[in-house]
């Protein structure tokens, strides 16, 4: 990786969901190493000062709003951060969780939560794959969730839309392969982020069968999400991938979730799911 230097010299990077938790310490991180970063949310210009590297260097962040739900946007986006000359890196983290029982939550929440975490990864994906093709290569992050392998009770849409960006991640690794583009799939397990407070529970019936089972499991989610990894964690595997010179497809960060992804390829199915019905069911 280029060291700080002159803009002509610095990397760019297009980060999104910006504004807060992992895509917020990865821009920061990016930018406290010399890239000049893209950092793209619906909300990024009024906290743009806190991305700002404590040094008196050329502002190295720029806010770019964005989003993911829209195509057009989307484009726009990248059009802009390609204005610079090039895109190195797109870090796209931005996404939206729903809580809540398959039978209740509403089609059109369902429909919303895989645009916002599968279909808006999608359009990141296709408008910046011309680009880097054009430039011969570049690096794609995108971050994904341990529930694609264990996937939970009460956000099954959740874990579905990210098994599907799972799959998308390992297919079109071996598309784009020949071009020189490289894709790593980032998969963290609890981060302590404003996703927790963020997330859409379904209203459900009051004397729903489910009521009280999600009401633990959601406060269960809750819990072990604000106790968990910090995102400047996840941020720094980012980093390290991005600065590898072959990096993995696929990283879950944190010696905890990779041993409990690892056993739940080799434990029995029923024995996996009965340790997750455990816990969150």
């Amino acid at each position: 990786m280029n060291e700080p230097g002159t803009a002509a010299k610095r990397k760019v990077a297009l980060v999104t969901g910006a504004s807060s938790g992992i895509g917020q310490a990865t821009a920061r991180m990016l930018a406290e190493r010399g890239w000049i970063v893209f950092a793209a949310s619906r909300t990024i210009a009024d906290n743009i000062d806190e991305l700002h590297p404590k040094s008196g260097e050329r502002l190295l962040v720029h806010p770019l709003t964005l989003d993911i739900l829209d195509e057009t946007s989307c484009v726009q986006a990248v059009s802009q951060v390609a204005s610079h000359g090039s895109i190195d890196a797109l870090i796209h983290c931005a996404g939206a969780g729903i809580a809540g029982s398959v039978e209740e939550i509403p089609l059109d929440q369902a429909i919303w939560q895989f645009d916002n975490l599968l279909f808006g990864t999608i359009r990141m994906v296709r408008a910046v794959l011309p680009k880097m093709r054009q430039q011969g290569g570049g690096r794609i992050i995108l971050v994904s969730s341990v529930a694609a392998a264990i996937p939970i009770p009460f956000q099954v849409y959740y874990s579905a839309a990210k098994a599907a960006v799972h799959a998308l991640a390992l297919g079109l690794a071996d598309e784009i392969h020949p071009l020189k583009i490289k894709i790593t799939e980032i998969a963290p397990g609890d981060t302590r982020t404003g996703f927790t407070d963020a997330r859409r529970t379904a209203a459900h019936h009051p004397e729903s069968p489910y009521r009280e089972r999600l009401a633990r499991s959601v406060a269960r989610m809750a819990h072990d999400e604000r106790n968990g990894m910090k995102p400047e964690m996840i941020a720094t595997a980012i980093i390290h991938e991005l600065e590898r010179r072959h990096p993995h497809i696929l990283v879950t960060p944190g010696i905890g979730y990779k041993i409990l992804t690892a056993l739940s390829h080799l434990l029995p199915l029923r024995l996996v799911r009965a340790l997750v019905r455990l816990l969150y069911a």
